[in-house]
């Protein structure tokens, strides 16, 4: 009888928590994105796509209600009909009873967190690809509804009109990759700079070039500028020519997924890894080659310091010719680590310039500076799948600088206030990976960028925490819905069924809110996480104690 009594009950659960589940399931998922996805500017089709793809993540957050409801509905019909009565009187015990909802609540627990550790966060990244895929209609749809086109929060577009305009032939993109352009008419940019717009630039006409790499899951922006004019934002005035790009830089800006940077929409798996190596994380890896590369010039700078020494040439190989440098004294300048070259008892910097073997000018100056910088070229520039890194210099000359034209004259003449010889190829001293001092220990640039992703390493290892806390929360949560849900429903015989669960609903709602508020405090709190933990876990402690309660004023009866 037991067994039988079990399955009876065990599949009245099911039937009503499929049923629950499916209409919260389907109420959730277009009633809290149709709205959102609809400003997108997506298509019919893309809506539906992107709805099928929400199910199963609504569905994580619908499991836990749903099995309250089944649990709540289910023993209150027992109860009220006086089925649990018969049963009692033919000597089941309550715990045998209730093992039917903890079979349930066990099995939707490890349920849910097989959807909200892993399957989840797939689906929402494949709503991602969806919107981001497209960034063509979600450009001519924020034109037309008079809305801004924020892109990656790099830069911030307005148009008067936006309209499709074939790939001319010389512009063809390679293969694998679909390219389209927008042609945008009265035009108005914002690059932004830590959220804040640092220059206002309008043009008459703009091409948006959208390139899209299915295969490879990558989008990236350009926009080519026909006349554009740069203003200061705070003044309005002019801050700059011509300027022909956004970016300024001329490279296109690649759009990735926003979900993939957040740890709360990673799979279990991929946040284990994100633990062990940070660098995984785009945001923390920029920050860190721009540290490497920074070291990198620094060393480079060193390496140059001792080449120069009083008397000693050295020589400094351009993309057209030679300069020969001889300077009497060298520094390393505090804030950059520039060489600062400087004339001393009256020996002044000498720069030759050679061609072909000749020296056809000869340069003496007061002070000179070779500034070093590091360049990351494109991969349409290198041909190579990853970006290549290069460094170039330039030597700046100033203060009575005088100059002498080997062919046209043997004496010297007073030059201008500011002779700059560009394209220099620095010699790169084969160290291997630069050595990461101490913030305390660095310049300011390097210490501000240890500072930074040490901060964001933190952080990141905060949220990891708070993911892995709350997500074993929320699923542990199932089991202890459920068995409250059974003692309300009976406990409760009688009263109207919708009432009992808005009394089961309550105390839910303030778990779900205690998870997210304990997970904001752990990603927000740098000194300690067990405030958070413990505010995460406090919820299914509440409710655990009010099992306890109601239990135990069940078995007096």
């Amino acid at each position: 009888m037991g067994k039988t009594l079990h399955w009876y009950i065990l599949r009245e659960l099911l039937r009503m928590f499929m049923l629950t589940s499916s209409v919260l399931t389907t109420i959730l998922a277009f009633g809290g994105t149709f709205r959102s996805l609809t400003k997108q500017g997506l298509t019919l089709l893309q809506l539906l796509h992107v709805l099928t793809d929400l199910m199963p993540a609504m569905l994580a957050y619908s499991i836990p209600l749903a099995a309250l409801f089944a649990a709540v509905i289910v023993y209150w019909r027992l109860a009220t009909d006086n089925e649990l009565t018969g049963a009692r009187a033919s000597g089941v015990s309550y715990v045998s009873l209730v093992m039917p909802a903890v079979v349930l609540g066990l099995t939707v627990g490890l349920v849910d967190m097989a959807f909200v550790g892993y399957v989840v966060p797939r689906f929402l990244q494949k709503t991602s690809q969806v919107v981001q895929m497209d960034a063509a209609s979600m450009l001519l749809h924020k034109v037309d509804q008079r809305q801004p086109f924020n892109l990656q929060n790099r830069f911030v577009i307005y148009a008067n009109r936006a309209y499709r305009v074939p790939t001319p032939q010389n512009q063809q993109p390679p293969p694998g990759v679909t390219r389209k352009i927008i042609q945008l008419r009265g035009l108005a940019a914002m690059p932004l700079q830590n959220g804040q717009p640092s220059s206002i630039i309008i043009a008459r006409a703009a091409n948006v070039i959208i390139d899209t790499n299915r295969a490879l899951n990558e989008v990236s922006v350009g926009v080519q500028l026909a006349n554009g004019t740069a203003f200061n934002p705070n003044s309005l005035q002019q801050i700059r020519g011509t300027v022909r790009y956004l970016p300024p830089d001329g490279k296109p800006e690649p759009i990735g997924s926003l979900l993939d940077s957040k740890p709360k929409f990673l799979d279990l798996f991929r946040l284990a890894k994100l633990d062990r190596n940070p660098l995984l994380l785009p945001r923390i890896a920029k920050n860190f080659s721009t540290l490497l590369g920074e070291l990198q010039v620094q060393s480079i700078s060193k390496w140059y310091l001792r080449q120069f020494q009083p008397g000693k040439p050295v020589r400094l190989t351009r993309r057209h010719g030679v300069a020969i440098v001889q300077s009497p004294a060298a520094t390393l300048t505090g804030m950059h680590n520039n060489l600062l070259l400087t004339a001393a008892r009256g020996i002044p910097v000498e720069v030759q310039i050679m061609h072909h073997g000749r020296v056809t000018q000869i340069y003496l100056a007061n002070q000179g500076a070779l500034l070093l910088s590091r360049q990351e070229l494109n991969q349409e520039s290198t041909g190579t799948p990853a970006p290549k890194v290069t460094y170039v210099a330039a030597l700046k000359l100033t203060g009575d600088v005088r100059e002498k034209n080997i062919g046209l004259d043997s004496r010297f003449h007073a030059g201008p206030p500011l002779i700059v010889i560009s394209s220099i190829h620095p010699v790169v001293p084969d160290t291997g990976i630069p050595a990461i001092p101490s913030a305390r220990k660095a310049s300011p640039i390097v210490a501000q960028l240890i500072t930074t992703i040490h901060n964001q390493e933190n952080r990141l290892r905060r949220q990891i925490l708070s993911e892995f806390q709350s997500r074993a929360s929320f699923a542990f949560s199932c089991i202890v819905l459920v068995i409250l849900g059974t003692a309300l429903g009976i406990i409760l015989q009688g009263r109207n069924p919708l009432a009992v669960f808005v009394i089961g609903v309550v105390p839910a709602m303030v778990l779900v809110l205690l998870i997210n508020t304990g997970r904001e405090m752990i990603a927000r709190t740098p000194n300690s996480d067990i405030p958070g933990t413990v505010v995460i876990w406090a919820g299914n402690a509440i409710i655990l104690i009010l099992n306890v309660v109601i239990y135990s004023r069940l078995l007096k009866r």
